[in-house]
């Protein structure tokens, strides 16, 4: 397999292998079987169905898993599958599109013969890269033509998707496990017929907090008993460290948490030919969390469409093909198929060379329904068509990607009321975590500023729910040697979170960047360049956050003391060859204050061929021994896609209220706003800023991808910005600069080389995360 597709989509997919639990494992989740004695005796709970009806009605569905499958002989359909990965959270400003694929397919199921899929087209790209993905010289062997059959299969019922990680709430032994209710009614009747259908719903809620039990709603035929619609969720969000502890005794703490929240499961049929219920739509919808910081969106959609039931065959495993088609066997038998352009084989030579297997390999155990049986005994072959590679990509049938504007399986109103509907339901806490203490040094353990020199912090947690923990985190510096500490409790999901903070801690103003972070230790260290100010506080806070799919919320209530924290450190490379120290703090001055700050950040679209606009507005209010202030600030940046070309422009603008104290006044310059100058160079009561890049993008893999997007862009840009006294707000001693660089994966990575053309002279090379293009 292509080594750079292969870790692309291992990297696009991970929040999809979080939520499965990252493991194969199907026995670890499932039920034991029923023995004499033990399960097999074990009486259905009192509170198993909360009213005759719902009882009745799953003991109906249970007997029928299979009857939807009674007299149907074939069909054939139009499939089509969109899938989308981005990269976002709080450390960035915006989302980046990580990866994507389109198919479309016409497929054949059928009771007896060949299971047929013929492909229509395939797109698959990575955006952040600007990548196409190539396809295998031996298609056989490319997974874009993996497509598991069972999704089509009306005798499986299958509940999960993609995944084997929970058990079904029709298996035998589920009301162990799982309490069943009555919802709605809907009774639809057809026009131009006199049959109406009547619709029942089950709520299914766990009995038990785990990942691996599912909390939804089950909408069945009254009268057939078979399965209509499925929308559910995982009862709790996956955590590494509870369902994996120890895999994740390996992974470093700077990583942790990480956690998937999966929103939703759907599957909608659609009664064909006024008889058999078979898919209609499709969707699932996740997100992962990596330390609390990054987050990485999966989506996935599905549509069945122009459906033939019980007609005569359109699909010919054995037809003639044209020149470039390609033809083959998906089996787990390897059986030689000649080399050449078309790779044929009769219908007949299709079970040449199959062996007898056992029946215990012939037998596929489904731990969503914990039985054996649930499945066809005999997987079959199923004959897979491929056109010319190079038609693929263009192909009409294809949907735009999930991340562009178009037609979409489930509108925005439905999957919303989807989502409230599945967190109403009642799900117990998951069983307790035992404590764990994290000392080993990392990446989030480790940070280096000219305040605290090199320092270091330790992490106890107590986790006290589903998805939330207490902590203390001490944290000691070198040559600083002043002791901090965070004591506090906090609840963290994928959409956001809450909780409650004692310390005392070193911070920084806040406003730009986040120079207690890896990239500006590494700046600090190496480049004898430290772009914090910073300040001592110690108090305590109330905060929240909440993160929408293109917005973020955060706000904090607090109480705290300021204090000066003046300069203890010059160590760094350049330092240690020459004349290099680190210029003097900011001088903070010292007084108690409370008040409510907050900020809030979007953007526009993921999508790289589009103009993408993103902002943020963010305030503060306080009183205390600086009497009353406030200040608040707004900025905005726009990316306009030129082809291989991209210009990007950025404007910011604010003001203080009342007599703040100097750390809470603006203070300009440095990767984020004016590049080339100290952090601090321009600083007061109210600011502006403009800074426009151009860039030039090269792309890599397939020349015909043009979704867009860039691995590498060379970039030219011009920073201005002014900050002064309120009451003199313009243009009077405002700097800039000037400077080109590189930005890597859409501006994810950034080097640039900066000069100061206007209040100064400094030559400076910046390297740091999220840049404006």
């Amino acid at each position: 397999m292509n080594r750079a597709r292969s870790a692309t989509c291992a990297l696009s997919l991970a929040a999809l292998w979080l939520a499965s639990g990252g493991s194969g494992d199907a026995d670890a989740l499932q039920d034991p079987p029923p023995t004499p004695g033990a399960a097999g005796l074990r009486q259905v709970p009192a509170d198993a169905y909360a009213d005759a009806g719902v009882a009745a009605l799953i003991e109906r569905a249970r007997a029928q898993r299979k009857a939807r499958a009674d007299g149907l002989t074939s069909f054939e359909l139009t499939y089509r599958e969109r899938i989308y990965a981005g990269l976002g959270g709080r450390a960035l400003r915006r989302e980046r599109a990580m990866f994507h694929q389109e198919r479309a397919a016409r497929m054949r199921w059928a009771a007896e013969g060949d299971h047929i899929i013929r492909w229509l087209g395939v797109r698959r790209g990575v955006p952040i890269a600007g990548l196409g993905v190539e396809f295998e010289d031996d298609l056989r062997e490319d997974d874009a033509f993996d497509l598991d059959f069972d999704i089509l299969d009306p005798a499986s019922e299958h509940v999960a998707i993609g995944s084997d990680w929970a058990l079904h709430p029709l298996a035998d032994t589920a009301a162990l496990h799982y309490r069943y209710r009555s919802g709605d009614t809907l009774r639809i009747r057809f026009a131009g017929s006199d049959r109406t259908v009547t619709l029942i719903e089950a709520i299914v809620e766990p009995r038990e907090g785990r990942f691996d039990r599912i909390a939804g709603s089950f909408w069945f035929d009254a009268d057939a008993g078979v399965l209509t619609r499925a929308a559910y969720r995982p009862a709790i969000e996956y955590d590494f460290d509870r369902e994996q502890p120890e895999d994740a005794e390996d992974v470093p703490g700077f990583v942790k948490p990480i956690r998937a929240r999966v929103d939703f499961i759907t599957i909608d049929y659609g009664l064909q030919e006024l008889r058999w219920w078979l898919p209609n739509r499709m969707a699932f919808d996740a997100t992962a969390t990596v330390a609390g910081r990054w987050s990485v969106p999966v989506r996935f959609e599905w549509t069945f469409e122009d459906y033939l039931v019980d007609q005569e065959q359109t699909l010919d495993p054995g037809e003639d093909l044209p020149l470039g088609w390609t033809r083959w066997v998906d089996r787990d038998e390897e059986i030689p198929i000649p080399e050449a352009d078309t790779l044929e084989r009769s219908r007949v030579g299709l079970r040449v060379g199959l062996r007898a297997e056992p029946e215990a390999e012939r037998i596929r155990d489904d731990p969503l329904t914990a039985e054996p049986d649930s499945l066809p005994e005999n997987s079959r072959p199923v004959v897979i068509i491929v056109p010319p590679i190079d038609d693929l990509a263009a192909a009409p049938e294809l949907l735009e990607p999930l991340f562009s504007p178009g037609v979409v399986a489930f509108e925005a109103d439905e999957l919303d009321d989807l989502r409230n509907r599945l967190s109403s339901l009642r799900i117990p806490a998951a069983g307790a975590l035992a404590p764990h203490l994290d000392l080993i040094p990392g990446l989030g353990r480790l940070r280096y500023n000219r305040v605290e020199g090199l320092s270091l912090n330790a992490r106890f947690g107590w986790p006290t729910g589903n998805s939330s923990e207490f902590a203390v985190t001490p944290r000691i510096g070198i040559p600083e040697w002043e002791p901090g500490v965070e004591v506090g409790w906090r609840r963290q999901t994928a959409r956001g979170g809450f909780g409650i903070t004692a310390y005392r801690r070193l911070t920084d103003l806040g406003d730009w960047g986040r120079p207690l972070s890896l990239g500006n230790s590494f700046n600090s260290l190496m480049l004898g360049y430290d772009e914090g100010l910073y300040f001592r506080e110690t108090g305590l806070e109330l905060s929240a956050s909440r993160q929408g799919a293109r917005t973020r919320v955060e706000a904090t209530l607090f109480a705290e003391r300021h204090q000066n924290a003046p300069k203890r450190s010059d160590a760094s490379l350049p330092n240690l060859f020459g004349d290099a120290a680190f210029p003097d703090n900011i001088f903070a001055e010292r007084g108690d204050i409370a008040g409510i700050s907050g900020r809030w950040r979007a953007f526009s679209s993921v999508d790289p061929g589009v103009p993408v606009l993103s902002g943020s507005a963010w305030g503060e209010a306080a009183t205390g021994d600086f009497g009353d202030y406030g200040r608040v600030a707004v900025s905005a940046a726009l990316q306009l896609p030129l082809g291989l070309w991209s210009l990007a422009l950025e404007g910011a603008t604010g003001r203080v209220f009342g007599e703040p104290p100097l750390q809470r006044h603006f203070h300009l310059g440095g990767s984020y706003t004016l590049r080339a100058f100290d952090p601090g160079a321009a600083a007061g009561e109210s600011f502006w800023l403009g800074r426009v890049e151009l860039g030039r993008g090269f792309r890599i893999g397939d020349p015909a991808y043009d979704v867009g997007g860039s691995a590498l862009r060379v970039t030219a840009f011009w920073d201005a910005a002014w900050a002064g006294p309120r009451d003199g707000f313009g243009t009077e001693g405002w700097r800039s600069s000037v400077g080109a660089g590189f930005s890597i994966l859409e501006g994810l990575f950034r080097i640039d080389i900066a000069r100061a053309v206007r209040g100064g002279a400094t030559w400076r090379l910046h390297l740091y995360f999220d840049g404006l293009m």
